[in-house]
């Protein structure tokens, strides 16, 4: 629209490029009345104005909620990788001690099997090692030093080991539930985090915001500039109707002909003109001229009237894709924020159960402390097992030479009674002799009750084994003469 110099005024109304210079024709007041209604209803772009301004304040204020949703967001979010740091840092202690178990596990494995294997080494050597036959019943032959010994107390024993060792696993893999559920909170953790949207600044298919909001201010601005102009181009038809003669009747009856026959909501300009005529504005023409030059601008304006209004529906219709942009944005840092406070939420219960996974540690330790001094404990009397099989073993060969030595000892004590007897039976053979000579040369003068013993035989001597108890019994039962010839407890000398 251009300018109006005949008003005195420097301030145009719709300004087009290809501005048209060339001069009107001489206008009708139909003509005119209709430019006035056609600039009335463009007044009521006011509202995309309005709806304008409304976006750009409601995009500015999303813009700062989601930059604090943005800050607040992010310093959750880097607190939290912190806190997810220290939270692996512990379980990779957790792991350590797991792990430091499994290797002590390993040693106590391997000294109960080399303990094992040396008890059954020494079993095996009991097993094949056969009792002297001089020692052995003779009801029983083939007997083993195994046969006298009580396999029970070594079954047990390896039984107890093995509940041991169930126990042991028992407790790792206790610890191991505690170490999953730990590493599982972990990832789920991680997992949040990584799930969770960043609001950005940019995108790379959208401008950055704050561009977006320069720009909705701007188009708020032209929209406000051209409403400007379609308010002063209004005024202008106004003036034009007010002050050419049968004009404004026109304008009035045309206005209520149009609120009758459409039912329309149109505000009626009577109220306009009246205004105008009750002082004077800087619109005014005072001349013919400027009369005429209003006319031509009025003219001249009219055909650009829809342009600008299509123009404001055009920078709406903008600032509406614009606002969409801005409010997709507010949505994804409200989404984040909200992802955020889950993924915080999560980490307070992890802390909750942190106090229950390093209790777990701790009883992990303790427990196995206890069970492991069992173990020792056991390993202890395998080996004092050990060694008294070993002992037994070696008493078997040490028994084997005392039963020799014992039977070399009967030997002699034989061979010196044989010898004895020898001398004795010669002795009593002399003694035989001497008594039947002293019978021939006395007996037939001496009386037979004189003496009882004095036809009696000789007595007879003889040597023979007893058993301590024997011993003792004849020892109770004998007279002291006869008591004194018991011969080193083993053997007794008979006078019959």
């Amino acid at each position: 629209m251009a300018a109006s110099s005949a008003a005195g005024s420097s301030s145009g109304s719709l300004k087009r490029l290809d501005d048209h210079q060339q001069k009107p024709p001489c206008i009708p007041i139909d003509t005119l009345v209709n430019h006035l209604l056609v600039a009335k209803r463009s007044l009521s772009s006011m509202n995309h104005v309005l709806r304008a301004n409304e976006l750009a304040t409601s995009a500015r204020l999303s813009h700062q909620e989601a930059l604090l949703l943005g800050a607040q967001t992010a310093f959750v979010r880097n607190s939290m990788l912190d806190q997810v740091t220290i939270l692996t840092r512990v379980r990779g202690s957790l792991q350590c001690t797991y792990e430091w178990g499994k290797r002590d596990f390993k040693k106590l494995v391997k000294a109960m099997d080399e303990v094992d294997t040396e008890l059954t080494g020494t079993m095996d050597m009991l097993r094949d090692t056969q009792v002297q036959s001089t020692l052995q019943p003779s009801d029983r032959k083939g007997l083993t030093l195994l046969d006298f010994v009580d396999e029970t107390s070594v079954h047990d024993m390896r039984e107890a080991m093995k509940r041991s060792i169930q126990d042991l696993q028992g407790i790792q893999v206790s610890f191991d539930g505690d170490l999953l559920r730990f590493e599982t909170d972990i990832r789920n953790l991680r997992k949040t985090l990584s799930a969770a949207p960043l609001p950005t600044m940019e995108e790379d298919s959208q401008p950055a915001t704050a561009s977006l909001l320069f720009q909705m201010e701007d188009h708020s601005a032209t929209m406000a500039s051209l409403l400007a102009s379609l308010t002063t181009h209004f005024d202008m038809c106004v003036t034009a109707i007010r002050t050419t003669e049968g004009a404004a009747a026109l304008a009035r009856r045309r206005v209520a002909e149009g609120m009758q026959s459409e039912g329309s909501e149109e505000v009626s300009i009577s109220g306009v003109i009246a205004e105008q005529e009750s002082h004077m504005s800087n619109l005014e023409p005072k001349t013919a001229d400027d009369q005429a030059e209003m006319l031509k601008v009025v003219v001249q304006d009219a055909e650009e009237v829809d342009d600008v209004v299509f123009e404001i529906q055009d920078h709406l219709a903008n600032m509406e894709q614009e606002y969409t942009v801005v409010q997709k944005y507010l949505i994804r840092a409200k989404a984040s924020y909200t992802s955020i406070l889950e993924s915080f939420a999560m980490l307070g219960e992890i802390g909750d159960r942190l106090g229950d996974y390093l209790a777990a540690e701790e009883d992990f330790k303790q427990r196995w402390e206890l069970e492991k001094e069992a173990v020792f404990g056991k390993l202890e009397e395998m080996r004092e097992m050990r060694k008294f099989y070993e002992g037994y073993a070696s008493a078997h060969g040490s028994l084997v030479l005392e039963v020799e030595r014992r039977r070399a000892v009967d030997e002699r004590v034989q061979s010196i009674w044989r010898k004895a007897q020898e001398s004795v039976d010669k002795i009593l053979e002399a003694d035989r002799a001497s008594r039947e000579t002293f019978r021939q040369d006395v007996g037939e003068y001496l009386p037979t009750d004189l003496w009882a013993g004095i036809q009696g035989p000789a007595r007879k001597w003889t040597v023979v084994q007893i058993t301590d108890d024997e011993s003792a019994a004849a020892s109770v039962d004998r007279t002291p003469a006869q008591r004194s010839a018991i011969v080193d407890g083993e053997s007794k000398v008979t006078l019959d």
